[in-house]
């Protein structure tokens, strides 16, 4: 059992309004808010998996923010207040302060309100903290993993790999302003985040969208000259994924003002299975996969 196979089991159970335009499964849900459309999301932090116990507690609350901005950023739209749990063991009112310090530093970088939240203790050793993001966009442009379409060139922002060594995974940018500039400039109608490493998500882009990929490895923008085993699979990379028709990739190379590097890393294909190549040969039994909770 694992995160992906737990999910498929449990989105089912839950229903869906008249008013929830986008239901859980993807990177946010969508929902109609008179007439404006809400981006919703959650996410969370917990020590010892997100980030060593030791970590400086303005980064650990940077870092949950951030990762929840980078699931807004992913749909195209604009972060506007979040709401926080932190349950802990054992912290200092020092701490805790540097923590709520930093976390409405980071807020206030992204124009986000904190409004509000919950504060408990835990039993345990472990410190546990989660966000619920808001945010807005427009309906004819929001990007969903379902809508890649045969033919589309495979695009990522930044790099990817080596995100621990480096501590990428904690300092990241999220991709906000450049989400934003593709689904306002009509670019991608396609798009997710990098959270689990690009061998654990493209996947499920995939599967919505019904179809299948080649992945040329010797194109992955490897962080720090990482192995392209690296660059598929460590995860947290915190970028973005998106497809892009071959008129619409000209006009990205003509439009893009960002200093954000993008490349082009494969090709969406019709059939359903995704196949690796490695300079223009497949590479056969290759079974990659980022990171899963609960991998059993």
């Amino acid at each position: 059992m694992n995160e992906s196979s737990i999910l498929q089991k449990i989105l089912p159970i839950f229903h869906a309004g008249n008013d929830v335009a986008v239901p859980p499964g993807d990177d946010c849900a969508l929902l109609e808010f008179g007439n404006k459309f809400l981006l919703a999301a959650a996410d969370q932090v917990i020590s010892n998996v997100h980030y060593l116990v030791d970590t400086a507690p303005e980064l650990v609350a940077g870092k949950l923010l951030k990762r929840n901005l980078s699931d807004i950023a992913a749909m195209g739209g604009i972060p506007r207040w979040a709401l926080l749990t932190l349950a802990v063991k054992g912290r200092s009112d020092e701490w805790m302060i540097r923590f709520f310090t930093g976390l409405e530093a980071c807020a206030e970088k992204y124009g986000v309100a904190v409004v509000g939240g919950d504060l408990a203790a835990l039993p345990g050793e472990l410190d546990c903290a989660s966000l619920t993001i808001l945010g807005e966009v427009e309906l004819e442009k929001v990007c969903l993993r379902k809508n890649a379409q045969a033919g589309d060139f495979i695009m990522v922002t930044g790099s990817l790999g080596d995100t621990f060594h480096s501590q990428h995974h904690l300092t990241f940018e999220p991709r906000l302003k450049e989400g934003r500039f593709l689904a306002e400039n009509g670019l991608t109608r396609c798009m997710m985040d990098i959270s689990d490493g690009v061998a654990a998500d493209l996947p499920k882009l995939l599967t919505e969208s019904n179809a299948g990929a080649v992945v040329e490895l010797e194109k992955l923008p490897c962080r720090n000259n990482c192995h392209w085993k690296n660059a598929l699979c460590d995860g947290e990379d915190y970028e973005l994924l998106f497809t892009v028709s071959e008129p619409n990739r000209q006009r990205l190379e003509q439009m893009w003002q960002f200093d954000t590097p993008v490349s082009c890393i494969g090709r969406i294909v019709e059939n359903k299975e995704t196949v690796y190549t490695l300079n223009g040969t497949a590479v056969p039994n290759l079974e990659m996969t980022g990171y899963e909770h609960f991998n059993s």
